[in-house]
């Protein structure tokens, strides 16, 4: 599904129309947007045709502010960061509302804008020349001041109506050496019950998304020092998880959410692997870049722009997950009481054991054929195609794990795993059937073959199986 702008727009009220989203007569201390990785490419359409959208939606809510955590380029460009400028601009001409009033933006590198390794992208497209003429990287601070309008510091701070955010920039890894002794100097101003919200691309490690891999983590230098402020909320990206992840919130020693990716959120970089991921490679390196997989990767570039509303009270924080291709909310919102510290309704133990894993309905049954396929590759492969209708009961399934083994002496199990069909949208777009495929070469060559699958969520709690 291609979404024009005017297919977005033509969402209908629930563009125009503010959300009920407070208590009767109750208006929130602060509202911002929250979004991250917006990916915009060399072309202008990709800034115009989703970003330009949500940013007018943010403003028909009345913002004080958006966060944007990283990624704003998607190959290192400055042209890529223009075209960003360029929308925002018009939507906030001089960061103002058309009435006049301010509205901040907090927005900071991530590696597709200022990692060296970016580079390899315009290699591939025969453009080093390019590249190496104008890059972000090329002068960092430069880029930063042609397009946000405002001088460039590795570490900032700004306070948005008496809020402090934290933005910290992407240099050349995932850590920000800067950033643990800028919280340390600014101690005296950040303690206290007044919660205040640090922002980077990399998620912070032992806090969100705990599955993804761990390049994906900074080098946990931060999260030892937040541990000191119950108060701190970290707001982070990079991993594109989906906001249906329940794992992309987490409270412990302070509390941390993932914005997921605006430009594709869905993909998951995770053990196990995926069959349709579309992210390269397998923990145990079966498939190195993707070669191998018998099935299609899940293209979330359709169907993945997702971000958050956040609604600050003076006794909770709400983020209001949201799907900007449907126009509607992606999951139930996310109530953090205040002040922070002392209720923790989400800790990811509590919320796991707590999880009803997804069962499917009684009578669901297996069904399985071999065909002449071809694989990601495009490669001729036998196949063994196996169906099942989703899980309907209990929590939403993230995915499906389909076991194959034979009664054969000696034989192993061979076993799969692929994301539900829906595990990125909301619920008004379920999927009634998955499947999962498999190379015939890889199966028991011999004996009697039985199919289980079992759906688990994103705590991966897993259900009883179907065979």
């Amino acid at each position: 599904m291609n979404v024009s702008r005017r297919t977005f727009v033509k969402g209908g009220a629930a563009l125009a129309a503010v959300p009920a989203f407070a208590r009767a007569g109750e208006t929130p201390k602060l509202r911002f947007g929250l979004i991250s990785d917006i990916h915009i490419s060399r072309s202008e359409h990709s800034a115009t045709r989703v970003f330009r959208p949500a940013l007018e939606w943010f403003r028909d809510q009345g913002v004080d502010a958006v966060v944007c955590n990283g990624d704003l380029a998607t190959t290192g460009m400055l042209v890529e960061l223009e075209h960003m400028s360029r929308a925002w601009y018009e939507v906030f001409p001089d960061d103002k509302f058309p009435d006049g009033r301010k509205v901040e933006k907090v927005f900071v590198y991530g590696n597709h804008d200022t990692d060296p390794r970016v580079k390899k992208y315009s290699i591939m497209r025969g453009a080093e020349e390019e590249f190496n003429r104008a890059s972000v990287q090329r002068d960092r601070a430069y880029s930063w001041k042609k397009c946000l309008h405002e001088p460039f510091a590795p570490v900032y701070m700004k306070r948005i109506k008496g809020y402090a955010f934290i933005g910290a920039h992407w240099v050349n890894s995932p850590s920000i050496k800067d950033a643990p002794g800028f919280i340390k100097a600014h101690r005296a101003e950040l303690e206290g019950d007044l919660p205040f919200f640090y922002c980077q691309h990399a998620p912070l490690k032992g806090t969100v998304n705990e599955h993804s891999g761990k390049g994906h983590y900074d080098n946990g230098e931060v999260s030892k020092v937040l541990a000191g402020f119950p108060n701190a909320i970290a707001l982070t990206g990079h991993s594109h998880c989906a906001l249906t992840d329940e794992t992309s919130i987490w409270q412990g020693e302070f509390t941390a959410v993932n914005s997921a990716a605006f430009a594709n959120s869905g993909r998951r970089y995770t053990n196990p692997w995926f069959e349709d991921s579309d992210v390269p490679g397998t923990p145990s390196n079966a498939y190195r870049d993707r070669k191998g997989s018998q099935m299609p990767a899940i293209n979330t570039n359709r169907n993945g722009a997702q971000g958050m509303l956040v609604d600050v009270f003076a006794d909770r924080i709400v983020f209001h997950r949201r799907s900007f291709i449907y126009n509607e909310p992606n999951g139930e919102d996310w109530v953090v009481p205040l002040p922070l510290g002392k209720e923790k309704p989400y800790l990811v133990e509590t919320r796991k054991a707590a999880s009803m894993p997804p069962q499917f309905a009684a009578g669901a049954k297996v069904s399985a054929k071999e065909r002449d396929g071809a694989n990601r590759e495009n490669e001729p492969v036998r196949q063994l195609v196996v169906s099942f209708p989703a899980a309907t009961i209990g929590t939403r399934p993230f995915g499906y794990e389909v076991t194959v083994t034979s009664d054969a002496p000696g034989s192993k199990p061979t076993s799969r795993c692929v994301f539900s069909p829906d595990f990125n949208l909301p619920l008004s777009q379920r999927v009634d059937r998955a499947e999962c495929v498999f190379a015939v070469s890889d199966l028991p060559a011999e004996g009697k073959r039985s199919i289980s699958v079992r759906a688990f969520d994103s705590f991966f709690n897993y259900g009883e199986p179907i065979s």
